[in-house]
């Protein structure tokens, strides 16, 4: 299967206690094989405006925020689709 130039990294944001373990388990419990990154103070969060989760961003290959939002599939889809038409 070829690859689409698309990859999933999930950010975990405002968790308490122990976010690394807590990351983890969800992923586990999900079955997420995605890269998943900490955001623990939520500061990266609060650069790019989101006020809640989860929260969807696009980030294009060069590192630029493409999108923050997309909140329904079509949305989502049509985004995702124009960012790689780009390439």
């Amino acid at each position: 299967m070829a690859r689409s130039g698309l990859d999933v990294i999930m950010i975990n944001v405002w968790e308490n206690a122990a976010p690394q373990v807590e990351a983890a388990d969800f992923a586990a419990v999900w079955d997420i094989g995605a890269t998943v990154l900490l955001d623990t103070t939520g500061g990266y969060a609060a650069r790019l405006g989101i006020r809640g989760v989860p929260t969807n961003v696009l980030v294009d290959d060069h590192g630029i925020v493409r999108m923050v939002g997309g909140t329904t599939p079509a949305e989502l889809d049509a985004a995702v689709r124009n960012l790689l038409a780009e390439d």
